[in-house]
């Protein structure tokens, strides 16, 4: 695994973003990680929207694997929201535990949502939605 897929990553591969979906089938499926909060996240805008069984079987069919929220998580994201807090730079509480997910096993985050990310020092972030920024 190299990457951990980020809530926007997945809205994009499931709404069909064919920009998108080139980069990722540069890989296996087996590269990418999602966090079980953006299964979440996923699931809980699924079940407001107007298309609810459909949404629910696409997020049924994705085909990479769910992380678990660890301890090791739980103890970095503290850790993280803290520091953050302390520096005036507060991100959402998910945010937060999606980024100490992926810096707690050493992976990329995919995610056009770099305004609130890029504070994490130590998270490596990339955006596939704009060619030109990368972390």
């Amino acid at each position: 695994m190299k990457f951990l897929l980020d809530t926007n990553a997945v809205i994009t591969i499931l709404n069909k973003n064919q920009t998108f979906i080139s980069k990722l089938k540069q890989y296996r499926p087996s590269d990418f990680g999602l966090p079980a909060i953006v299964l979440f996240e996923l699931y809980y805008g699924a079940e407001k929207s107007q298309r609810k069984a459909e949404n629910l079987a696409n997020i049924a069919r994705l085909p990479f694997e769910v992380l678990p929220f660890s301890a090791d998580d739980a103890r970095l994201a503290g850790k993280f929201r803290a520091e953050l807090a302390k520096a005036g730079k507060s991100i959402g509480a998910y945010n937060v535990q999606i980024a100490a997910q992926a810096c707690s096993r050493n992976l990329t985050l995919i995610t056009h949502n770099t305004k609130e990310f890029i504070r994490i020092d130590e998270l490596k972030l990339e955006d596939w939605q704009d060619e030109f920024s990368s972390f």
